[in-house]
């Protein structure tokens, strides 16, 4: 029986190894992303969208060992709890991951260069996502979950920009002569952020459900 459990206890701590893996390589992605949207450059940018099978790849690794997990071991309570936040929050990192891959897409698709439209909200945003995906993977990794409380207002924080950053675009659309499909892009990379922003508080949510037992909603 003890043998079993530490089999268990080895198992389930290298799957939350990946889940850290898997977010810091989502941070990564997600700079890199928004290094290719300041500086319009197109060769990193498909290295962005090139990387974005190994994120895949990791995701489906981490979910594949924890359906496993709980087949041959049939954990109960905290066990299965840490089971069921280790393939959420996997799955939450991985469309983080695949949006930072549709930023990079879209600057591929901007047209005019320099830009026609003013990015710096876009960078506001990603930075503040950024230290969103920090505070949560931190959370996650010393079991600091009190804090995951402080994401809502980091993401209200993203949101209120993204209203206002639309706004902006579309308002700009009426005077435009040129670049009118450019506005959809940066409009389309705002929502994606927005989005991201969404993903990371699901992923503090997970944490207050295993520390917890049961869910929260930190958009409340």
């Amino acid at each position: 029986m003890a043998q079993n459990r530490t089999f268990f206890d080895t198992k389930l701590t290298e799957l939350e190894d990946k889940v850290v893996r898997l977010a810091n390589l989502t941070m990564r992605q997600t700079a890199t992303a928004i290094e290719v949207l300041e500086k319009h450059d197109l060769e990193l940018a498909q290295t962005v969208i090139d990387n974005d099978n190994e994120l895949d790849d990791l995701e489906l690794t981490i979910n594949d060992e924890a359906i496993l997990l709980i087949a041959k071991q049939q954990p109960v309570a905290t066990d299965l709890r840490r089971l069921i936040v280790t393939m959420k929050s996997a799955t939450d990192l991985e469309r983080i991951a695949d949006y930072a891959t549709n930023i990079a897409k879209a600057v591929t698709r901007i047209e005019h260069v320099p830009y026609l439209h003013d990015i710096q909200p876009l960078k506001q945003m990603a930075e503040q996502l950024i230290d969103m995906l920090e505070l949560a993977t931190r959370a996650y990794r010393k079991g600091e979950v009190s804090r995951v409380r402080e994401l809502n207002e980091m993401d209200r924080v993203i949101d209120e920009i993204n209203l206002t950053v639309i706004k902006q675009y579309i308002g700009s659309l009426p005077a435009m002569t040129v670049g009118t499909n450019d506005v959809y892009e940066f409009s389309n990379i705002a929502r994606y952020l927005e989005r991201m922003g969404d993903h990371v508080t699901n992923f503090g949510e997970h944490l207050i459900f295993l520390e917890k037992g049961k869910h929260y909603d930190l958009n409340q």
